[in-house]
């Protein structure tokens, strides 16, 4: 399997707990994007035990702590995909946790913008 969050390295782990760790995110959105990947290769949200779930919301609380104290947001946007036609593309469950301020949606759509002239 080629799965680029099973071969994460440990120095890059910010929190973890039993089935779960965060990460921040090679392309951040903004700054203090994060993810949380599971630790065992679920494919999806779907996927994930009830234990998994439990032990998901509480590494998301302690994140946002830190996020919150790092980056002092005004909000937090949390983005997870369950699908290639939801626009998943690595098939191995995380949840992005993007720290948004006031103001910041005139960035997002210049972002948005410039994805769709790529793509």
């Amino acid at each position: 399997m080629d799965c680029p969050f099973c071969a994460i390295r440990p120095n890059r782990v910010l929190l973890e707990n039993e089935h779960f760790f965060a990460i921040r995110d090679i392309h951040p959105i903004s700054e203090g994007h994060c993810l949380i990947i599971s630790r065992r290769h679920a494919r999806d949200f779907f996927e994930l035990s009830a234990q998994e779930a439990t032990s998901l919301l509480d590494l998301s609380l302690k994140l946002r702590e830190l996020l919150q104290r790092d980056h002092h947001p005004d909000g937090f946007k949390l983005l997870m995909n369950c699908g290639a036609a939801a626009g998943q593309s690595v098939f191995h469950f995380h949840l992005h946790i993007i720290p948004r301020h006031t103001g910041d949606r005139k960035n997002f759509r210049r972002i948005a913008a410039s994805l769709k002239e790529v793509l």
